[in-house]
């Protein structure tokens, strides 16, 4: 075997464990989200997951689904029981009424707070522990690989 294929395999062995890892990691997470979410008043870590997506501003139901990897029955599912549990509204775009825009509500912000806040999350992750540079670093990391997966 030549250095060139050696090297392919050894790459190919760490991709093959850092997907191994990365569903250990996510595992873990869910455990963690699931309780966080509960505290919060949520029924599921997808609920945080739309919230957290509007903190920057409204969105669309159809940007939505495609950032949180879901099906269009699933998306308008979670959206009628945060709208239910009033933490966001909706309304048709201004400039185009086809196309259902979603909001967070000032009490869909408060729980987002309170979840962004949580020490429990932190300590348990263990995220505490990393410099600012590194997490900076390691959240580059996975939007690049989301990134990447979504092009493929």
């Amino acid at each position: 075997m030549t250095n060139g294929a050696s090297a392919l395999n050894q790459d190919e062995q760490l991709h093959g464990k850092i997907v191994v890892n990365l569903f250990r990691c996510s595992n873990l997470l869910e455990r963690i989200g699931r309780k966080l979410v509960a505290e919060a008043g949520l029924t599921s870590v997808h609920q945080w997951f739309i919230l957290s997506a509007l903190s920057d501003g409204d969105l669309s139901l159809k940007q939505l689904r495609q950032n949180a990897h879901v099906t269009k029955q699933n998306m308008t599912g979670m959206i009628e029981r945060l709208k239910q549990g009033e933490l966001v509204s909706t309304c048709e775009d201004p400039e185009d009424r086809r196309v259902t825009m979603v909001r967070l509500t000032d009490k869909g912000r408060q729980v987002l707070n309170r979840l962004d806040s949580f020490d429990a999350f932190g300590q348990e992750t263990n995220l505490k522990h990393l410099c600012t540079e590194d997490l900076s670093s390691f959240n580059r990391c996975l939007q690049r690989l989301i990134d990447n997966m979504n092009d493929g």
